[in-house]
């Protein structure tokens, strides 16, 4: 007897250097919310990215994302913000530039 599988949970997310309204689909094997931060893989390796709407089919989804951004913030750190409204701290708590991009220097420790 078949069966009818549960429809996988696509995503439609934007990447940050993304202008307009561009989105990809991804599907997703965990619980995911529209605004939520999630990797997916892409040809470079693994990129951060921005849940902009959940759908339940989807002709251009074919892999899989990755796994969830972990927020390592403290409230302060989610709270803190440049003049311009740009956020002062990535989820794994690099401090980041007026421009919302990483130091150059923040692979030294690691």
């Amino acid at each position: 007897m078949m069966t009818e599988a549960a429809p996988r949970t696509i995503v439609a997310v934007k990447f940050a250097w993304e202008k307009g309204e561009k989105t990809y689909d991804y599907f997703a094997d965990f619980p995911v919310e529209v605004g939520q931060r999630i990797y997916v893989p892409t040809k470079r390796g693994e990129a951060k990215v921005e849940i902009m709407a959940t759908k339940t089919e989807s002709q251009m989804a074919s892999v899989a994302a990755l796994r969830p951004v972990e927020d390592l913030r403290t409230e302060e750190e989610k709270q803190a913000k440049y003049p311009n409204g740009q956020r002062m701290f990535s989820e794994d708590r690099t401090m980041l530039n007026e421009r919302g991009n990483r130091s150059i220097f923040d692979d030294v420790d690691r």
